[in-house]
Parts: C-alpha cells; structure tokens; sequence
C-alpha cells in the first residue's frame, strides 16, 4: 500500500526495486531502458527512483502524470499535466515564469537584456473590466498596422513551441490571433530577431549545461516538440551563457530552469525562462547521468516540502 492508501501494482513495484546497471557519470542504473510511461518527466522520474533504490507508482496507469516516490521513510506525490513535478520550484516563481510578459518585464527591472520592444495584448474580452485599456484585441490590430512586419508571436501563458509563430503581414496576423483565442487569452508581440537560440539548464544557481537550439523551418520556434534540434551540447556552458542564464534564473526565484537565449553576434538577449523544462535532449545525447542528477535534487525537495507539511499537520 502506498502511504496515502492507494494500492501499489506488482508491475510498479517491480519497475521502482530493479536491479542497477552501470552509469557513465557515476549513476546507478544508466544503462537501463526508462519505464515506457508517456509522460516524459515520469519516466525520468521512475528510472531516478529505481537508480536510488526509491519506490515509485504511477497513480494514473499507463500516462503517469501523477505519481508517488518514497524512499522509506519520505514520501512525495508528484504531478504533471497542469502543474509541474519540479519540486524545486516555489508555486510563486512557477507562476511567474509561466507569464512571459511579467517574467520579461521582472528580467529587464534586474538590468538583464530582454527583447524589445515586446507587447501584451488580450485576444479576447474575459475579465477585460479587471485591466486597463489600450491592450486588447481592437488595440493589437491598430498596433499591428502601425509596425512593419515580420513579427513574432507567442502565447503568454504558452509552452512547447505550440502558437509561436513569425507573421508576415497583416492578414496573417488577424488569422493568427483569432487561431491563438481558442486556447489562450493573451499574446506577445515582438520583432522578429536574427541570431542563434540557445538553451542553457540552470540547477540550483549552477549553469550544468547547455546546447544549440536548432528551428524545423523558417519561421518556426526552435521547440523539440515542434520538430526541432540540438546540436553543439556542453555540460561546461561558456561563461557568459552561464552566468546570464544563473542571473535570470535569481531575478525570477527559479531553482531549477531551462533558460532560452540568442546570440546575436555575440551579444546574448533573454528570451524566456522555463519553469517546467523537458529535459529529453538530455536522454538523445545519453546523458542518464545529468537527468539523474536533476531528479535526484527535485527528489529531495519533494521529500523536504512534504516533510514540512506533515510535520506542520502534526
């Protein structure tokens, strides 16, 4: 039985006390194939759990977006989906990341260079009575007409690439911004920039890696899960890269962040923080030993915060 009740699966336990394999950085169980759940962060999850000697159980069956880890005597119920299973982040500095206009506008109040100039507009009229005016849909096509194109688009609240668009005219704007109100309630708008993405990977204020952000096509946000690439990974990030991407991820209170950012003919600009980063380039460059350490840290804050809790109740 698991320690808030539900039944634990011979199946789970199984995959949870496998025997360990070997690592290439030092890690219990590198070598072994991950547990074949859907949800990614799970299945890094699990293979951590069963590399410490840790139980794990899916609490949802196959897609495993929530999950309990315990390792005798602690006991973390982590969830994905809506929420995020970093741990390590406070619900205040997630939120806050997950808003990429307040999150630019925290970055550029810290002195870092962000993109500019970049635009808040609402898509549609929900809670338009709680705000005041001049950014709603009716002002972001005046804006759009007074701007020369192309320009960039992406959701406030987006992740993953998905709606992250460069617009080339104004009939593709008004398309995209009727496209984008199905599922969101606001837009960035900013110019179109010319340089290499990278993403650097920040850990508790250490940069412990990073790699070249390579697009599927023109026009198109250089996203994993919108077909794109990496290439030129490092677990040493070139110093500038790394002390930009461990002073954005202080602005915003992150202890854990994947930190987007161009090189504009050596000149690095902010992109976004990612407050709930994939980590699957990790595991296509074989780095079991770097995903390993990223989970076994999250373990540990899930642990202490649940400990916390319990103790609190008690």
């Amino acid at each position: 039985m698991s320690p808030g009740g539900g039944a634990i699966s011979e199946s789970a336990e199984q995959v949870a006390q496998e025997s360990p394999g070997s690592s290439p950085g030092g890690g219990a169980i590198s070598g072994a194939s991950p547990p074949p759940y859907l949800n990614s962060h799970a299945r890094y999850a699990a293979h951590t759990a069963r590399a410490l000697g840790y139980a794990f159980v899916s609490l949802d069956g196959a897609d495993c977006y929530l999950y309990e880890v315990r390792d005798g005597a602690r006991a973390a119920i982590l969830a994905g989906g809506y929420s995020t299973p970093y741990a390590l982040n406070s619900a205040a500095a997630y939120s806050l990341a997950r808003d990429k206009d307040f999150a630019n506008r925290t970055l550029a109040a810290r002195g870092l260079p962000v993109i500019e100039p970049s635009r808040l507009f609402f898509v549609h009229a929900l809670k338009a009575a709680s705000r005041a005016p001049g950014r709603e849909l009716e002002d972001a096509l005046r804006y759009a007409k007074s701007v020369a194109f192309p320009l960039f688009c992406k959701p406030n609240d987006g992740g993953r690439g998905v709606f992250a668009e460069r617009i080339d005219d104004l009939a593709a704007f008004v398309d995209y911004v009727h496209r984008v109100a199905r599922e969101h309630e606001s837009i960035l708008v900013q110019p179109v920039l010319q340089g290499t993405e990278h993403r650097v990977f920040v850990l508790e204020g250490e940069a412990v890696f990073s790699y070249r952000k390579v697009p599927a096509g023109e026009g198109l946000a250089a996203n994993r899960s919108r077909g794109g690439g990496a290439t030129d990974f490092t677990d040493e990030p070139p110093a500038a890269l790394a002390q930009l991407g461990a002073a954005a991820a202080k602005a915003l209170g992150l202890r854990l962040t994947g930190i987007d950012v161009f090189d504009i003919d050596g000149r690095f600009v902010l992109i976004e923080a990612n407050a709930n980063p994939a980590i699957e380039t990790l595991e296509s460059f074989g780095r079991w030993d770097l995903i390993e350490k990223i989970w076994a840290r999250n373990f540990e804050a899930a642990f202490s915060t649940t400990s916390l809790a319990q103790e609190k109740r008690a």
